[in-house]
């Protein structure tokens, strides 16, 4: 028959308590507590696979912001029962620039430096990279799904009837050589609180720190891509494949071991 004692023992600023189980003068560490270790494991190796196919994904998608997971100190290893129930990993956005490529077409709107475009949606703010420059027929400037584009007072009109539309680097609006306004460009004390929409759009949140943008280029005739490197991606992709696959055999010894126990224990 064997014994069982309780170690307890301190890390991470938390204590912690791990009960070891002795049979036929073996020690070995419980298998519950190993269980719930794994089974975080998983969790956070599916939000990292996640992440990666995010990524992957908007690889095409102009002005998109890689999606990076941080380690969460929080998902410290406990014996709570809920302890499982933790991702272990934060999301947040990596918000370098990508590279600026030339399109050659007047039509493409890029920022050079930090900071954002401000869109009109449904009558809210939206924030974006790169925009398409359309004219709707009443004049006003909107991006390829029909959104107005912000000036400093509100939507930018140019006369209907103008032949020639083109944008300065700080960001005056000329149409037929007349200058009728200049688009707004803001950045944010904390980029990383803005919310992603999709299609490189953004959502600030209330209470975010919204400020204009010092030395930032508006950049006609070229598109930002997206600052995600598809090489690096897959490579995590595969490692989180095998890191995941490790833990499935893990997980599946660990029932072994503890039909194992019970066996002996009866």
């Amino acid at each position: 028959m064997g014994s069982v004692h309780v170690v307890e023992r301190s890390g991470g600023g938390t204590r912690l308590a791990k009960r070891a189980v002795t049979m036929n003068g073996i020690t070995t560490i419980d298998p519950r507590g190993t269980a719930r270790a794994i089974a975080r494991t998983m969790q956070t190796l599916e939000r990292r696979f996640e992440v990666v196919a995010d990524n992957l994904a908007n690889v095409e998608t102009p002005g998109h912001k890689r999606l990076i997971a941080v380690p969460d100190g929080s998902s410290a290893e406990t014996d709570d029962a809920e302890a499982g129930a933790s991702l272990g990993a934060q999301l947040t956005r990596d918000f370098t620039q990508g590279d600026l490529v030339e399109s050659g077409d007047p039509t493409d709107l890029a920022l050079s430096g930090e900071g954002f475009f401000a869109i009109a949606v449904d009558s809210q703010v939206r924030f974006v990279r790169s925009v398409r420059l359309l004219q709707s027929p009443d004049g006003t400037l909107v991006d390829g799904k029909g959104m107005p584009l912000l000036g400093e007072s509100g939507p930018v009109k140019v006369p209907a009837e103008a032949a020639l539309v083109s944008v300065q680097p700080d960001g005056t609006v000329v149409a037929d050589r007349e200058p009728v306004g200049r688009l707004r460009v803001v950045t944010f004390v904390d980029p990383t609180q803005l919310q992603s929409e999709g299609g490189g759009r953004f959502v600030a949140p209330g209470g975010i720190e919204l400020v204009a943008a010092q030395g930032t280029l508006v950049q006609q005739g070229y598109r930002e891509r997206s600052n995600t490197d598809p090489v690096r991606e897959l490579v995590e992709m595969i490692v989180v494949q095998r890191q995941y696959e490790a833990a499935q055999r893990a997980l599946a010894t660990e029932s072994e071991l503890r039909q194992r126990l019970n066996e002996l224990s009866g």
